[in-house]
């Protein structure tokens, strides 16, 4: 019987809690060194986590690879998890997971990834669950997907895969950014897509970015989406205020409104927050706290007081 695509996800989520107390092959197959007895328990364990999934990764990768070649040792894989809980008024038991891996190929010159991930969108949307784009009730779903790119520094790429609850799709983007002096700088980017039921598509950014003395800074973030499926655009506008506090911490101030053209332009959302963002000990492992209040259209714009709490830990280059 065929599993859902969409179950990978909870697959994976006890994957990753499995790999604690086992000894994986790739430990004896990498060449990452793992840290002596007398470190954290926590960084054995965080080498222990990459280790595996370098070692998934050359797997992979050996499967395009050419006979007799052994370039496929030099794939690794990066990414992040996240784990967060989120309860707010009207919805107290509220969490989110999300995961983003990303496998270089060696195989095929390193211009295609393998890309594992919560969602198919190319933003990294940070926001809780509830505050989150969606142009797709399935949106929010496991997406696997290769990804073209013809250097690391190209701004045109393109991916192919399966997402949104078992839709195959093929996506094609455009990014840059343009400084217009020192401090202020304008980053856009622009792509389109179809989906096997959603039909075609089409998203643009234009984000606005203001540098302010002691390292702070002002955005301005525009995003616009078309759904061919309702003829209808999403639209978004956030202002961020970012001041950092320590070299290891920084507070995020946040505030947006998002909305519908269709029956008529319309708002949909309104939110605000103050996030602050730590090192939890360790370079790569992160801890955030999130007062936000909430008002939705579906809830009458009653507003929705809630406190978000998240680990996150990146592994690999990212």
């Amino acid at each position: 019987m065929k599993t859902p695509f969409r179950c990978y996800r909870c697959w994976f989520a006890f994957y990753l809690f499995s790999l604690l107390p086992l000894q994986t092959f790739a430990d004896e197959q990498t060449t990452t060194s793992v840290p002596p007895a007398e470190d954290a328990w926590l960084d054995i364990w965080h080498s222990k986590f990459s280790n595996s999934m370098d070692y998934t990764a050359q797997q992979l990768d050996e499967f395009f690879a050419l006979e007799g070649s052994d370039n496929h040792k030099d794939a690794r894989a990066e990414g992040r998890v996240r784990f967060g809980l989120e309860p707010r008024t009207r919805d107290l038991m509220a969490t989110d997971f999300r995961f983003r891996i990303r496998v270089k190929l060696p195989a095929l010159k390193n211009r295609v990834d393998l890309l594992l991930s919560d969602d198919d969108d190319y933003t990294r949307q940070d926001n809780i669950r509830a505050a989150r784009d969606s142009v797709n009730h399935l949106q929010d779903s496991a997406s696997l997907a290769l990804r073209y790119q013809k250097s690391d520094d190209s701004n045109l790429s393109h991916r192919i895969g399966a997402g949104r609850g078992d839709q195959l799709f093929a996506r094609s983007r455009y990014e840059d950014d343009y400084w217009f002096k020192e401090d202020f700088k304008l980053d856009y980017d622009g792509e389109i897509y179809y989906y096997t039921q959603d039909q075609f598509g089409a998203e643009l950014g234009l984000n606005f970015t203001q540098m302010l003395e002691d390292d702070k800074f002002l955005r301005l973030q525009n995003r616009y989406y078309y759904r061919d499926k309702s003829t209808d655009w999403l639209w978004r506008h956030e202002l961020q205020y970012l001041r950092p506090l320590t070299d290891q911490s920084a507070i995020l101030y946040t505030f947006f409104v998002k909305g519908l053209t269709e029956p008529s332009h319309h708002v949909t959302e309104v939110y605000t927050s103050v996030r602050w963002r730590t090192n939890y000990k360790r370079s790569w492992l992160f801890f955030e706290l999130e007062p936000f209040v909430i008002w939705l259209k579906k809830e009458s714009f009653s507003p929705s007081y809630g406190l978000a709490v998240r680990f996150e830990f990146y592994y690999g280059s990212t």
